[in-house]
């Protein structure tokens, strides 16, 4: 092993003793932030996502030039022979040099942890997904270090070996694309997917270390090294003899053993999740509900063998899904899987269960061509049953069908009543959703009676009047111990003057004996604008508007444990100094820098936003009764656009919100966990745009230009002691 590291440490120490090395360094680093912190700042999102996304085409020019001199310069130089005339063998060598590249790897890749460092100044990145991306980085590293030293191998020519490393590496990126793998027939193309770079590294870089992923990376690294084996042995051995015939024959035995072995990953099992709850691993609401389940229930998978390999790749993720709940559920789940396009009874039952053929665009030889596939799932108990007709995606699979099988198994509904005005906007998918869990009802405001059956009274109002009976049966309704989530504005808005003005809120009366009240201002936040296009003679400008907020989660409370943000438009601010007798929870909140308006507003966009007495403010609350005291649960939000279709289409974030809400109104809190895993990044929030600024160009420029100071006065201090003439040791004594 001394022999190994020897050889590992020499060759990454002479890549740095040319300017080649640092050369190399500065422009990897320079290149990879570059496109980090274009495509982040542009989406503003705290991910390493648009980095990860980006590494294998970077590396596919990268670890080429860095393991191109490993083996053919020595092979060039005749050290090559000399090296293994010393007590080392060819696999010692080969495992040195291997570990040489890696060590540089390594090295550039530890220098890029400044990205993630930045990015914590101006967000909550989560520490999990980042290990995982950065073990799966290494995990490709190694993958392609592999090819690298297996083309240096070949010959004498470092050009040579670059071009051959990076045609290999090209095409193990290239099999991995959609463009390709939809031209090429199903089977073929799973097959392909499942040899390719890319279906791999983007499983690991979403946070989740699967060991098939690991497998394939490693495997990668030892068909290569082994083919550089032969190579190094061939030139030992005798053209022809039964050892140079042994030696080719073990080594394509080798080889095809580890590719079946990869290929046949599928049945191995075994993952790390590193993701912030645990997203891609059974929550335990989920496992609950399997135990806890009456009777048998069944899903029926229907899933085509030969569907394109963009969907086929979803197919993994699906088949984990299932396997994790039906050994949650101690055997009261039990999954079919048939294949409709090859039994005509299989097709006849998917079809009567609502599963149709989806058509997909397959290019053929000459021609595009259009193909049938089924995907989709049913789950059934006790003559019911709930369709998927097809899974498009997977991140929200798990609550999907944890929802369906308790909706399934439960004996009643409980009923949310909903009241909203026109004003509001449509809540027709806010519905759609609460339907799946919920009785939705339109309650008739004849007398006080009229909510004495909900369990959820849910308002979303924009100061439009309210009768004498709305007002009677709500206050009957939360003086009884009621739940409500109440969305509504401060203000009246009037957008084709553009203005709002100042009106009395009608359900501030209703909320008042609470100690809560949504307050007659618009709050406008100078960090956290949402980006609308605002119309000019020169067509559509795209720019920050304070009045639309993407309101901070607390993180303080289940309904939004695990939100990043909500979209709000000219939302009011929520005031609970006069609750004594209730536990309040802020959940959605501004950044420190945010104001509010009164009096009557304008909405333009281009107005000038004061900028004192700017500070935090409370954008939705949650109440509840302290132990001891009786009284209502109570969500009160400033904005009664936040659960309107506009706004559950533009962000999910506020669906998710929306939905928990209810559920924790309704003390079933099973879901609420399980929903949340469809998760989006953390909002990067910079305090200041010249923090902002520092953080990016720190990566793109200075830490770069620090790269090539510091090879700078390196090379310098070698030249100028390699120019000092030779003393003998008593001279210089």
């Amino acid at each position: 092993m001394r022999g190994v590291w020897t050889v590992a440490r020499r060759d990454a120490k002479a890549l740095f003793d040319q300017p080649t090395g640092y050369v190399l360094l500065v422009v990897f680093l320079a290149v990879n932030a570059f496109f980090f912190f274009r495509n982040a700042y542009l989406t503003n999102m705290a991910s390493l996502r648009p980095m990860l996304d980006f590494l294998p085409w970077v590396f596919l020019f990268f670890v080429p030039a860095v393991a191109m001199r490993s083996l053919a310069e020595d092979h060039r130089n005749g050290l090559l022979e000399i090296v293994l005339a010393q007590p080392i063998s060819e696999a010692q060598l080969l495992l040195g040099k291997f570990l040489g590249v890696l060590l540089v790897l390594f090295g550039a890749l530890a220098l890029t942890l400044l990205i993630p460092l930045g990015l914590l100044l101006g967000s909550h990145l989560p520490v999990g997904p980042v290990v995982a991306q950065y073990v799966g980085a290494a995990l490709l590293a190694v993958a392609f270090a592999g090819v690298g030293v297996w083309a240096s191998s070949l010959g004498r020519s470092q050009i040579t070996a670059f071009i051959m490393g990076v045609a290999v590496m090209f095409v193990l990126v290239l099999v991995g694309l959609d463009p390709l793998l939809v031209g090429l027939p199903p089977t073929l193309g799973a097959i392909a997917a499942n040899l390719g770079v890319l279906s791999h590294f983007e499983s690991v870089g979403r946070g989740v270390l699967d060991l098939r992923d690991v497998l394939y990376f490693l495997s990668v690294a030892a068909v290569f090294l082994a083919l550089a084996y032969a190579v190094l042995m061939r030139r030992r051995l005798t053209p022809g003899s039964q050892r140079t015939a042994a030696l080719r024959w073990g080594t394509l035995l080798l080889v095809a053993v580890v590719v079946a072995l990869d290929l046949a990953g599928g049945a191995i099992g075994g993952r790390l999740d590193l993701t912030p709850g645990r997203a891609y691993t059974l929550s335990p609401a989920t496992k609950a509900i399997a135990r806890g389940l009456p009777d048998i229930v069944t899903i029926r998978l229907f899933a085509s063998k030969n569907l394109p390999a963009q969907y086929a790749l979803n197919r993994r993720d699906v088949d984990d899904l299932l396997h994790d709940l039906r050994g949650a559920s101690h055997g009261k789940i039990r999954v079919i899987e048939r294949d409709p396009a090859t039994s005509p009874a299989a097709n006849t039952e998917a079809q009567s269960l609502g599963i149709e053929p989806v058509q997909f665009n397959v290019v053929g030889q000459s021609e595009l061509q259009v193909k049938d596939g089924y995907f989709g799932l049913v789950v059934q108990y006790a003559g019911k049953h709930e369709t998927i007709p097809f899974i498009q995606r997977t991140d929200n699979l798990e609550y999907r069908l944890a929802s369906a099988m308790r909706d399934l198994t439960r004996v009643r509904k409980p009923v949310v009543a909903v009241v909203t005005d026109s004003a509001a906007g449509s809540y027709a998918l806010l519905r759609q959703q609460l339907d799946r869990s919920y009785q939705v009802t339109d309650p008739a405001f004849t007398d006080s009676t009229a909510l004495d059956s909900a369990t959820v009274l849910l308002i979303a109002s924009r100061n439009l009047p309210i009768t004498t009976a709305e007002s009677t049966a709500v206050v009957r309704y939360l003086a009884r111990g009621g739940a409500a989530l109440v969305l509504a504005n401060g203000m009246t808005i009037m957008p084709q003057m553009p203005m709002a003005e100042v009106r009395q809120l009608p359900w501030n009366h209703v909320l008042a004996p609470y100690g809560v009240q949504v307050a007659s201002n618009m709050v406008y936040d100078l960090r956290a604008a949402q980006i609308v296009g605002v119309p000019t003679s020169y067509g559509q400008v795209l720019r920050p508007y304070p009045y639309f907020i993407r309101g901070q989660s607390t993180r303080a409370s289940p309904v939004d444990a695990d939100l990043a943000e909500v979209d709000l438009a000219w939302t009011s601010s929520v005031d609970t100094t006069a609750s004594k007798a209730y536990d309040v929870v802020p959940l959605i909140e501004t950044t420190p820098a945010a104001g509010t308006s009164t009096g009557e507003v304008m909405l333009d966009p281009d107005q000038n936003f004061s900028t004192s007495g700017l500070s935090r403010r409370v954008l939705a609350v949650q109440l509840m009764p302290r132990p001891g005291q009786h009284g209502p649960r109570l969500v009160v939000a400033g904005d009664a656009s936040l659960g309107s279709d506009e706004f559950l289409q533009r962000n999910p974030g506020n669906l998710v919100f929306a939905l928990n809400a209810v559920d924790w109104l309704a003390q079933d809190e099973a879901l609420i966990g399980i929903r949340a895993k469809n998760r989006t990044p953390p909002p990067l929030l910079f305090s200041s745009t010249a923090l902002r600024g520092a953080v990016k160009y720190g990566n793109v420029v200075i830490v770069p230009l620090l790269v090539a100071a510091y090879g700078l006065v390196r090379l310098l201090k070698r030249r100028r002691l390699a120019a000092t003439p030779y003393r003998r040791l008593q001279e210089a004594a």
